[in-house]
């Protein structure tokens, strides 16, 4: 049975009486142009990610809210989870996200980042997976091709072997099929 689909109206809500512009909870929010945020990639990368991690953060919880809470994500089918997180992804202007599976390794694939800072991107993703499901999860990098980065996403210390691994030249494929023969979490 199908969950509720995502329904981006109202996502964003401005208030131009009072100057402000809030997410459909009433949590105020900025629009920062990329530009600035792409600068501080520059000298900044914690800031940057932690800006990351924050705005993931408040995606995840917004998907978890609708679907019932951290329980009720972890309860609805991953078709439904993708389709709130990518929604939410979509309306902070972060990309296009969908995923793979790759045996029991999950990827998210994110096309169109506006910023291409993979510490931010990562801590974004990693920030929206763990507010949503309630669980800590971690994503690595694994490289851009054609538009799109794909992000292993699990366990930290799994997470950690394959930023090793793309440290070492291998390619996303080769690094999911040897978490395949080791186990992937």
């Amino acid at each position: 049975m199908a969950g509720p689909s995502f329904d981006p109206s109202g996502a964003v809500r401005f208030d131009l009486r009072n100057g402000a512009a809030s997410d459909a909870k009433g949590k105020r929010v900025v629009l920062i142009p990329v530009e600035a945020l792409s600068a501080l990639g520059d000298g900044q990368r914690l800031a940057l990610a932690m800006i990351g991690q924050a705005t993931g953060q408040a995606c995840g919880a917004r998907v978890a809210s609708r679907l019932g809470g951290d329980a009720g994500v972890r309860k609805a089918s991953l078709e439904d989870v993708v389709s709130h997180l990518a929604g939410e992804l979509a309306v902070a202007g972060l990309g296009m996200l969908h995923i793979e599976r790759w045996g029991r390794a999950l990827v998210c694939v994110l096309a169109q980042a506006p910023i291409a800072d993979e510490a931010f991107l990562e801590a974004t993703l990693s920030g929206a997976l763990s507010s949503a499901t309630g669980r800590e999860v971690m994503c690595a990098c694994m490289g851009a091709e054609g538009g799109q980065t794909k992000f292993f996403c699990g366990a930290a210390a799994t997470a950690d072997r394959v930023r090793t691994a793309v440290g070492e030249g291998k390619r996303p494929a080769e690094i999911l099929a040897s978490l395949q023969e080791g186990g992937a979490s």
